[in-house]
């Protein structure tokens, strides 16, 4: 573990689903404190965004713990990550495990608090 990395909350929901009468319920909520560093984008790393996701405000993050990404074949939904009282969506995970300092690296972008 480094020691730049801080607890910081996760919001995680597990995916949902449909129940026998056809209504959708959504999956349980799980608050995690997970220890991480979260680093504003440099703006070549912007650039290599999706065009849509460069307008909004967009960090990246170094932790020891995978962070989910919404994947919608099995309606497991995105972590929200809460970093200086903004909530951040992960759109992306990469692991970096190479026996040094293994860790993940994840994206993620602002959205608005539900």
């Amino acid at each position: 573990m480094s020691s730049f990395r801080k607890p910081i909350m996760v919001k995680r929901t597990s995916a949902g689903s449909y129940g026998t009468n056809g209504i959708w319920t959504e999956g349980a909520q799980a608050t995690l404190t997970i220890n991480m560093s979260v680093q504003p984008l440099k703006p070549n790393e912007m650039e290599a965004l999706p065009e849509g996701r460069r307008n909004g405000r967009v960090v990246k993050i170094y932790s020891d713990v995978e962070l989910y990404t919404a994947k919608q074949s099995t309606g497991q939904n995105a972590d929200i990550v809460i970093w200086l009282g903004k909530n951040f969506e992960v759109i992306g995970c990469d692991p970096y495990q190479m026996e040094v300092i293994s860790h993940y690296k994840s994206l993620a972008v602002e959205v608005n608090a539900n």
